[in-house]
């Protein structure tokens, strides 16, 4: 939008602001003005790389393309891969925002689910269609990690490297889903860290009933041994037997249950630690602790 068709949507706006001493509807017009007004500076906002030509540039095989931006996304360093695979010379991306080679194909929530996953300090990978100088695209697996010095994040590292056939076929139909899905009032997806979810109330409670690693490690286990313990009390079940059994049944869930939240603490808790510790070092960030000196 040119600035001159900002300035009359603002002459919209104070309009409606001195109609209110003449009539009750400068409320509305007034509120539908600074409407319009943000949606357009919103679009400012929503960069649009055009031409495009939906011809596909392989990426190398062992390329990986390495830039680092500073906290506002704009580019402070490319290796020579990234600077080839773009189509632009150094010079060019130096500075600039990084979304300078955004594909008009991707979806905006991909991007809000980046900016909102690497500002919480986590890393974020997802597949990516990127746009070439010339208009053609190229699709990369995206690895965007913050940079902190110490506490303080200092900007982002993003490592992309080459993605399968499946993989592009499998993302672009889900992409297409959820820019189709942008038109919607009541939106069916999403993407949450880097994956593309649905919205629909079915999906969202297999996810919340999706058993973690210790629970996926001993539900065989609970089910032998409810199996082993049915089996042997159906043998002699008599008279207070039905009792008997529910007390056994109890008891084999309970010892598996204090065998789970042990295991946690012994296996699963410690990896997570050290997950945690290794995105912090990738981030550059040195200063962990090393648990054999605790």
């Amino acid at each position: 939008m040119h600035w001159s068709c900002q300035a009359t949507l603002e002459t919209v706006a104070l309009f409606g602001l001195i109609s209110l001493t003449t009539q009750t509807k400068g409320w509305e017009y007034c509120g539908q003005a600074l409407s319009w007004i943000g949606t357009a500076k919103k679009g400012w906002n929503m960069r649009r790389n055009l031409p495009v030509t939906q011809r596909e540039y392989p990426l190398p095989a062992g390329f990986s393309l390495v830039s680092t931006t500073d906290t506002r996304g704009r580019i402070t360093y490319c290796n020579p891969a990234f600077v080839e695979v773009s189509g632009y010379s150094r010079d060019e991306l130096i500075g600039q925002p990084h979304n300078l080679i955004r594909h008009p194909d991707m979806p905006e929530e991909a991007f809000r689910d980046m900016w909102a996953t690497i500002r919480a300090g986590l890393p974020w990978s997802a597949p990516v269609k990127n746009r070439r100088k010339d208009g053609d695209h190229y699709w990369v697996v995206a690895n965007v990690t913050p940079l902190r010095d110490g506490d303080q994040v200092t900007g982002y590292v993003s490592v992309r490297t080459h993605a399968s056939r499946d993989l592009i076929e499998r993302t672009e139909a889900a992409y297409t889903r959820l820019s189709e899905d942008a038109q919607r009032r009541l939106p069916q997806w999403r993407v949450h860290r880097g994956e593309v979810q649905s919205l629909r109330p079915l999906a969202r409670l297999t996810r919340v009933l999706q058993p973690g690693p210790m629970m996926q490690l001993c539900l065989p286990l609970l089910g032998a041994a409810l199996s082993a313990t049915v089996a042997t009390e159906a043998v002699g079940m008599a008279g207070g037997g039905l009792a008997t059994l529910l007390t056994a049944v109890l008891g084999t869930t309970l010892v598996l249950a204090g065998l789970a939240w042990a295991g946690r603490r012994q296996l699963i808790a410690p990896v997570e630690d050290l997950l945690a510790q290794a995105n912090r070092l990738a981030a550059g960030d040195l200063r962990f602790a090393d648990p054999r000196r605790q």
